[in-house]
């Protein structure tokens, strides 16, 4: 009997109140909430249309550009050493 009356009353320990009583119970932190938001979606649907739009389209129109410009240069060279030929030969019919 003698452990009984010196016996302390089992705490109450909650998440909440951190070992007091009952009086001033500590409210929980707010969860944060993660609502979902039509604008974020609607961005990354507008990430992924530009995506499209520069791979799909305008990367092989660049690439076409290119090659009509490397075929332009090689024709440009070859007219080149055609008139430098004509101009040889004018010089020569002259002396």
């Amino acid at each position: 009997m003698a452990t009984a009356k010196n016996a302390k009353p089992a705490s109450r320990q909650g998440a909440n109140n951190r070992g007091s009583d009952d009086r001033y119970p500590i409210p929980p932190p707010p969860l944060p909430s993660n609502p979902t938001n039509d604008n974020n979606e609607m961005g990354f649907l507008i990430a992924l249309l530009s995506l499209v739009i520069v791979f799909g389209v305008l990367l092989p129109i660049m690439a076409m550009m290119y090659l009509d410009i490397l075929e332009t240069k090689a024709e440009t060279k070859r007219q080149q050493a055609v008139v430098q030929r004509l101009i040889n030969k004018l010089e020569n019919k002259n002396e």
